[in-house]
């Protein structure tokens, strides 16, 4: 080694008698000395290896140069100058317990830093990712930003993995070596919330002389177990304001006619929470009595018409359920539209839709008949027999995704009244239901799908029934089924109304 060399490769003065101090607790500790083949790097802590090895790479020559300070005096360097006066900025000694990678920091190591986006977690889901970064190992957490994660002490790779407790961005901080040198890693982290979360929900002002309360539930039992239950949407809830469906259920004991109605008042309409309770309330208290005089006396006979097909059967049907079910909806409109006038407004700021639903027990079987305005659907289905009939059709407005209300104008054409006018008859039935488009768009998005059998199916199977026991012992039946309608559809937080009659 050339004086120059020497002069290039000293260590600087505080680092030297550090040095000098670890060389000595080194050979305390009875690590073998340079005199004995050079210190064992392979049993030493794997910080003192990273210290040990710095330095040799930053000083060539200084660690076998450096076995003490008699062994610097051997060499053929000129003599070191006296050491300066010690001032306030001098290093203190390090010991060899205290050799860290932090302290090395201290001895003017060079600190990478790199930084990292990690895949996004949810709240409350089990979150893992693995973090591969080219060259570094040794990877520790060193702040978890208190997300709850931690790295798999059971992994050989940095297997980042837990439950997120809280949502929102977090710095993620984690410390690794590469070549030799402490890195620093900074992992940005975003953990999103539960959408639910994001919706509140704001009382209706109970001073509104039109104020109805958020839910309900209605049950009545006949031949049949009748429910109805209406639940205000997260749409409407946020804002404080009301919920607009309505849902009405009867058994007329005397005829043994068991009557179902939902109504979906129109978001646009100023009162249609209000339209939408007359409809149905108008349809249960006056269907009874106009099923009772046009359908009773005639039902048997043009049942048995209607299973032998007889030409004029069906027809003759429709012709009788038109002067029940859709002069009771007329009979709604004009209600609708005499409580307009009362309150100095026009029918149309009670805008609602309406859907009608009407069971009987026959001799041998069951007879159905629905009749609609607007959209929302109605069908009954059996499980057993893997057979579904549709009771309403598609009502739509005048543009794509308008629909039509209940009005008076409405019912000016027999043959386009007749349309809607919907009857089945069958041994054995699952379910009647009637529901409002909170639930058919979400749950029936096409056309295609609310006619197709499968998916009623498995909306009743794995859906509506697995979370409600549809029986008249159940305790637990309204709060299970207002629960349900509670259930989350992205876009789809309009109120939500249905009916569902059952054996």
């Amino acid at each position: 080694m050339t004086d120059q060399d020497s002069a290039q490769n000293a260590l600087p003065r505080p680092v030297e008698r550090a040095w000098t101090q670890l060389l000595e607790a080194l050979r305390q500790a009875g690590v073998p000395s340079a005199e004995e083949g050079a210190y064992g790097f392979g049993g030493l802590p794997p910080e003192v290896r990273r210290v040990l090895t710095f330095i040799d790479r930053r000083w060539p020559g200084a660690y076998a140069a450096s076995d003490s300070a008699t062994k610097i005096e051997e060499t053929d360097m000129p003599p070191a100058p006296a050491d300066p006066p010690i001032v306030a900025t001098e290093q203190p000694a390090v010991d060899a317990a205290e050799v860290t990678p932090d302290a090395a920091e201290g001895m003017s190591m060079a600190v990478s830093k790199q930084t990292i986006l990690l895949k996004n977690a949810r709240i409350d889901q089990p979150y893992q990712e693995t973090i591969a970064l080219e060259g570094v190992d040794e990877l520790e957490l060193i702040d978890d930003a208190d997300t709850g994660l931690a790295l798999d002490p059971e992994q050989d790779a940095a297997i980042l993995k837990g439950l997120p407790r809280h949502s929102g961005d977090f710095l993620l901080r984690l410390r690794g070596w590469r070549a030799d040198r402490p890195c620093e890693i900074s992992a940005h982290l975003a953990v999103i919330p539960d959408p639910k979360s994001l919706w509140v929900s704001k009382e209706s002002d109970r001073e509104d002389p039109f104020w109805k309360p958020d839910a309900v539930f209605q049950r009545v039992e006949g031949e049949l177990l009748c429910i109805g239950a209406s639940k205000r949407g997260r749409a409407h809830a946020k804002d404080g304001l009301f919920r607009d469906d309505h849902v009405g259920v009867s058994v007329d004991a005397a005829s043994g006619w068991h009557i179902a109605a939902v109504a979906d008042g129109a978001g646009s309409a100023r009162f249609s929470r209000r339209g939408s309770q007359i409809a149905v309330d108008s349809v249960i208290e006056h269907l009874p009595a106009r099923l009772q005089t046009h359908v009773s006396p005639h039902l048997d006979a043009l049942v048995a018409a209607y299973l032998s097909q007889a030409p004029d059967a069906e027809a003759r049907l429709k012709g009788q359920l038109y002067r029940a079910l859709a002069a009771a909806a007329f009979d709604a409109a004009k209600a609708i539209e005499a409580e307009a006038a009362a309150h100095d407004q026009t029918a149309a700021a009670f805008s609602t839709t309406l859907v009608v639903g009407v069971a009987r027990k026959l001799e041998d079987g069951w007879f159905f008949a629905a009749f609609s305005v607007g959209d929302g659907g109605a069908a009954v289905f059996d499980l057993d027999a893997e057979s579904l009939t549709t009771l309403s059709l598609p009502d739509s407005g005048e543009f794509a995704g308008q629909t039509r209300f209940l009005h008076k104008s409405e019912f000016v054409d027999y043959e386009a009244v007749a349309k809607r006018i919907f009857f089945a008859v069958r041994p054995s039935f699952t379910a009647m239901i009637l529901m409002t488009d909170g639930i058919t768009d979400a749950k029936f998005p096409t056309e295609t799908l609310f006619a197709q059998h499968a998916q009623w199916f498995a909306f009743w199977r794995d859906d509506l029934a697995q979370a409600v026991e549809f029986s008249r012992a159940n305790a637990d039946l309204q709060a299970q089924l207002l629960a349900w309608l509670d259930f989350w559809s992205p876009g789809n937080h309009d109120d939500r109304t249905l009916a569902v009659l059952v054996p």
